[in-house]
């Protein structure tokens, strides 16, 4: 088996669309993307001027991916992770924690201080989320309002 980081990008984003869209289509989501829907909101983050995301490929095929962007903040930059998948297949493997590691350290390395993010208080991501150091912050709310 082998495995390669690639960094991603608005040219190579959509070939981590299916991967998404199978995750996010699975229980406990069951979202109900399109890859053509899928598509258009990965590349419309990676149009984000302080983009960043890491793709993790094994024998050659998207198998976990991690994406958000930078804010400045008042004394550095922080960086919200916007979307964080694992094939479902390779769920519990340590896949997500070698990609999470691997991407903080980049983050790192490029001067971020925090990373920020956002889960359901009941999603099986938040066990991974803590267990790989993040905590809930500040008490924080989600809060949301339909339009129409």
């Amino acid at each position: 088996m082998s495995s390669e980081f690639i960094p991603l990008t608005a040219d190579n984003i959509a070939r981590f669309v299916p991967l998404y869209v199978s995750v996010f289509n699975a229980p406990p989501w069951n979202d109900g993307w399109t890859e053509g829907v899928a598509l258009e909101r990965l590349q419309s983050f990676a149009r984000f001027p302080t983009f960043d995301g890491l793709g993790l490929l094994i024998d050659g095929e998207p198998a976990a991916l991690v994406l958000g962007w930078g804010e400045r903040w008042v004394k550095s930059w922080i960086f919200h992770i916007q979307e964080f998948c694992v094939a479902g297949d390779r769920q519990r493997s340590g896949l997500g924690k070698v990609l999470m590691s691997e991407f903080e350290r980049r983050l790192q390395e490029q001067g971020f201080s925090s990373v920020y993010l956002h889960t359901g208080e009941t999603a099986p991501a938040r066990g991974f989320y803590e267990a790989v150091g993040y905590k809930q912050s500040f008490k924080a709310v989600s809060l949301s309002k339909r339009l129409a």
